[in-house]
């Protein structure tokens, strides 16, 4: 078969519109916390480390975010293609609840218990000290971030994609600006060193919600709803309807991320400097992903609107070809981090010891982008859009508890390097690939969830 007929233009061209910028707005924000890494590394591994840990709150948090937006994307996308506005506004409505629930409870966590929240990943007293700090002053910008994140996922759902994306580069702009005035105390101000970062992040976050919103209203898009079509056309019969095609997907994000939020236990036991390596590591590697998850997340569009539309067939051909391009951009992501991993480095300012474990994480995780695509596509792009949530969300964290927490555990307690570790973390990623792709060769995860909504 050749490649016009495996991808042809009317395949290609909706995916990479859609998808390219994704991608561009997820490297954005990654670049971001990438800078914020360099520039905490003048500091030393202790701010690294503390940073890397207080962030797990929010990673913790921005999944759960990523589950309630992901299954309400699910109606979103459906209903769109379906031309129903109305049902696309009423999803929006529980979105936010959900989201203001979860992103207050993660507030008051940060605010009264940071210190205890820290020590979960780090036993040493330096790194739980400053990532406590970091963690009161950015836990404050949470209910702000859980409304930008649902509103943006919202606007990608209807099909732009461009506003989240600008919005996210000015937002990124902010950081980095106000980043280098605070934690090193330029233009007068003081250095306020990981507090700076910290108060950079929570301002930079509010300048993006307060973009979002002028630019969604004022511009009236699809998502501009006003409070009646938002909460007061909640019946019970689309309530039970939504959740049980969602609650799949948030039970599977906040079971996912408390499991991989334990891997930074398990690196946590190996010590500080080993903390200090993943974070390094991690967001390097989340630059080489944002390809791969922008093009998941046009998958999921695309697909749902398909879906939507009642051309199933349709969605079925465009997810095999789904499932074939991204992990091919995986095997290019691959060889281009391999290629370009010593380079980035020497812009990270650390002891000799974490930059060789780092070395050793880089060239580890550029050959896991390969299955991480698979996973991806298969999860994020495929199974969700098409309304088979529960099935993600046992293959999403049964892989995860059943397999990897206790192999990263087993392999810190038995005293493995780092790289020993994070093979064992691996085993996730390939097992997830190995079981998901027969699901979607059986067609068993097209299920259109909005043909007789009301």
């Amino acid at each position: 078969m050749t490649r016009a007929a495996l991808f042809p233009r009317d395949f290609l061209k909706p995916a990479f519109s859609i998808g390219l910028p994704i991608a561009l707005q997820s490297f954005i924000t990654t670049s971001v916390n990438m800078v914020d890494v360099v520039m905490l590394g003048h500091l030393g591994d202790v701010d690294i480390a503390a940073v890397g840990v207080a962030n797990q709150i929010y990673f913790l948090l921005s999944l759960v975010l990523f589950g309630v937006s992901s299954g309400a994307s699910v109606f979103v996308s459906q209903f769109h293609g379906k031309g129903d506005i109305a049902g696309v506004h009423r999803t929006q409505g529980v979105m936010y609840l959900l989201a203001l629930l979860f992103s207050l409870l993660f507030t008051a966590g940060a605010e009264l218990l940071p210190e205890r929240l820290i020590a979960i990943y780090s036993r040493d007293a330096a790194v739980i000290e400053a990532g406590a700090s970091y963690l009161r002053i950015v836990g404050l910008s949470y209910v702000v971030t859980a409304f930008s994140y649902t509103l943006g996922f919202a606007c990608r759902a209807t099909g732009n994609v461009r506003l989240p994306m600008l919005t996210s580069l000015l937002s990124v702009a902010t950081n980095t600006a106000l980043n280098a005035v605070l934690i090193f105390g330029l233009l007068g101000f003081p250095a306020l060193g990981l507090r700076g970062a910290a108060i950079a992040t929570a301002i930079a976050r509010c300048v993006e919600l307060a973009v979002l919103l002028g630019v969604t209203y004022r511009s009236r898009l699809i998502v501009a709803a006003n409070f009646r079509q938002l909460f007061l056309h909640l019946d019970g019969a689309f309530l039970r309807r939504y959740f049980r095609t969602t609650l799949p997907v948030l039970l599977n994000e906040t079971l996912w991320s408390t499991g991989v939020s334990l891997y930074t236990v398990a690196y946590g036991l190996l010590g500080t400097g080993a903390l200090a390596s993943v974070q390094i590591a991690n967001t390097v590697f989340q630059l080489f992903m944002v390809l791969i998850r922008g093009l998941s997340d046009a998958c999921a569009i695309l697909i749902g609107h398909k879906i939507g539309a009642g051309d199933e067939a349709g969605a079925s051909r465009d997810g095999l070809r789904f499932m074939a391009l991204v992990p091919l951009i995986g095997v290019g992501m691959c060889a281009l981090l391999i290629l370009l991993r010593p380079t980035i480095l020497t812009f990270f300012t650390v002891t000799p010891d974490t930059l060789q474990m780092t070395m050793e994480m880089l060239a580890l995780q550029a050959f896991m982008l390969i299955p991480k695509a698979f996973t991806m596509v298969i999860i994020v792009g495929l199974c969700r859009s098409g309304g088979d949530t529960l099935f993600a969300c046992i293959l999403d964290t049964a892989t995860v508890w059943v397999v990897a927490v206790p192999l990263a555990f087993l392999g810190a307690h038995l005293g493995l390097p780092l790289w020993g570790v994070y093979l064992c973390v691996c085993s996730e990623d390939v097992v997830k690939a190995i079981l998901g792709v027969p699901r979607i060769l059986s067609k068993k995860w097209l299920h259109n969830v909005v043909a007789d909504a009301a």
